[in-house]
C-alpha cells in the first residue's frame, strides 16, 4: 500500500470517528452506511470496483446529512468539516493568511448575495473590511463548459460607495483609487480588493456603507451589478506615527504611519530624491520588508500610491499579511531591486526566477510597537 493510500485511510477513519464522537440526536453513520452496504447498485459498470463507489456514495450523503444537522452538531465537528475543500470559504483557501483569519474569527461577513445576468450567475459569498482594505469573495456555479476563469472573464470594474465612485474618495493629486483582483480558492472565484487613500490626502470609507459593483462579463453585452453591504467588525488595532526619517545618499525615507489589525498590516511611507532624479524611471522605485522582532517576514499583499507632477516625492501605502501576535517592535527594510543592463528594466533574477534585491541599511528603520 503507498503511502498516500495510508494516509487516505487514516483520513477516512479520523472523519468517521470524529462524526461518531459527535453528540447528534441521530445516529447517521450507522444508518447511513447501513443503507448504502444493502442497496444493490444497478449503474456500476466496473464490477471490478463496486466497494470504492459504494463509499463515495455513501460519503456524499453523509456530507449532505451533516449540512442539514448543522446546528446539532459540536464546535469540534464543524471545524472539522470547515476544512472539508468544497464547503471551505473563498477567504480560508485564497491563500491570504489576513482573510483566512477574518473567516477563522468571524471577522468577515457572508451575505450571500446572487445576481443573474443573460444566463450568468455572480455570487457574493464573503466581505471583509478592517478599516484599511475591502476584500470582496465572489463565486459563479461550477460548470463543466468553463474554459476561462472568473477572474479571467470579469473586466471594466466600476465601484460605488453609498452611490458614490469610488475615486471621489481619492486624493486630488491622484485621483484614482486601484482595484485588485486576487486568485480566489479555485478558477470559479476570485476576490476584488481596494483600499482608501487616507493616509495620502484622500477620503476614509465609512466605518458601514452600501457597496455597488458593476462589471463587465466577457461573451455578455451590458454589465452586471450586484449590490453587497459591508461593515467593518476590527474592534482592536494599533495604529502608530511614528515620522521616523532616515537619509541616504539622494534618498530621504521617512515612515509616517503604521496600522496593525488582524487581517492587515497597513505602512505609509513617504520618500524624496533631493537631486534631480525622479521616480518615473521604474529602476529608482524601492519597495521594502517588514519584520517583527522575531525575525519573521510578512508577505506582500498589494500597495498603493503616487508622487508629485515633478516624479521626486513619493508616498506609498504598502499592505501586508498581518502579525500572528502585536510585536514588541517592527523593522522596516527598504530595499533596491537590481537590473540587467540590457534589456534596460528588467529584474536580475536568482536561481528561483525570483528577483534579486539590495537592502539599504542606512535606511532601516525598527519601530518599538508595545511600550
Amino acid at each position: 500500500m503507498s503511502i498516500r493510500s495510508k494516509l487516505k485511510d487514516e483520513e477516512m477513519r479520523q472523519l468517521e470517528k470524529s462524526i461518531r464522537e459527535t453528540p447528534v440526536e441521530i445516529d447517521l453513520v450507522r444508518s447511513i452506511m447501513h443503507k448504502y452496504e444493502h442497496k444493490p447498485i444497478s449503474l456500476i459498470t466496473n464490477k471490478k470496483k463496486p466497494h470504492k463507489v459504494v463509499m463515495v456514495t455513501a460519503l456524499a450523503a453523509m456530507m449532505v446529512c451533516l449540512l442539514l444537522i448543522t446546528p446539532l452538531i459540536s464546535p469540534t465537528m464543524a471545524a472539522t468539516i470547515k476544512h472539508v475543500p468544497i464547503l471551505s470559504s473563498i477567504f480560508s483557501l485564497a491563500g491570504d493568511l489576513g482573510l483566512k483569519t477574518a473567516d477563522e474569527k468571524g471577522l468577515s461577513t457572508k451575505p450571500n448575495t446572487s445576481v443573474t445576468h443573460d444566463g450568468f450567475t455572480l455570487n457574493v459569498s464573503e466581505v471583509a473590511y478592517d478599516g484599511t482594505r475591502v476584500s470582496i469573495g465572489l463565486e459563479r456555479p461550477r460548470t463543466a463548459s468553463e474554459t476561462e476563469t472568473l477572474k479571467e472573464r470579469l473586466g471594466n470594474i466600476e465601484l460605488f460607495i453609498n452611490g458614490a465612485s469610488i475615486n471621489d474618495f481619492a486624493p486630488s493629486e491622484s485621483n484614482h483609487i486601484g482595484i485588485f483582483l486576487h486568485p480566489g480558492k479555485d478558477k470559479d472565484s476570485t476576490i476584488i480588493e481596494f483600499s482608501d487613500k487616507s493616509n495620502q490626502g484622500g477620503l476614509p470609507f465609512p466605518e458601514q456603507f452600501d457597496l455597488t459593483i458593476y462589471t463587465h462579463i466577457t461573451g455578455i453585452q451590458d454589465p452586471l451589478k450586484i449590490d453587497v453591504p459591508v461593515k467593518n467588525k476590527i474592534a482592536d488595532s494599533v495604529t502608530l506615527q511614528p515620522n521616523i526619517s532616515r537619509q541616504y545618499n539622494n534618498i530621504h525615507f521617512t515612515v509616517e504611519q503604521i496600522k496593525v489589525t488582524p487581517i492587515t498590516t497597513n505602512i505609509t511611507t513617504r520618500t524624496i530624491l533631493t537631486d534631480n532624479s525622479t521616480f518615473i524611471e521604474p529602476w529608482l522605485s524601492m519597495g521594502m520588508d517588514i519584520f517583527d522582532e522575531q525575525g519573521h517576514k510578512l508577505e506582500l499583499i498589494n500597495g498603493s500610491g503616487w508622487h508629485e507632477s515633478n516624479g521626486s516625492e513619493q508616498i506609498m501605502d504598502q499592505r501586508f499579511t498581518p502579525f500572528e501576535f502585536v510585536p514588541e517592535s517592527i523593522t522596516i527594510k527598504p530595499y533596491i531591486h537590481l537590473f540587467k543592463e540590457y534589456p534596460k528594466g528588467a529584474f536580475q533574477m536568482d536561481e528561483n526566477n525570483k528577483p534579486i534585491i539590495q537592502y539599504i541599511p542606512e535606511l532601516e528603520v525598527t519601530i518599538p510597537v508595545r511600550q
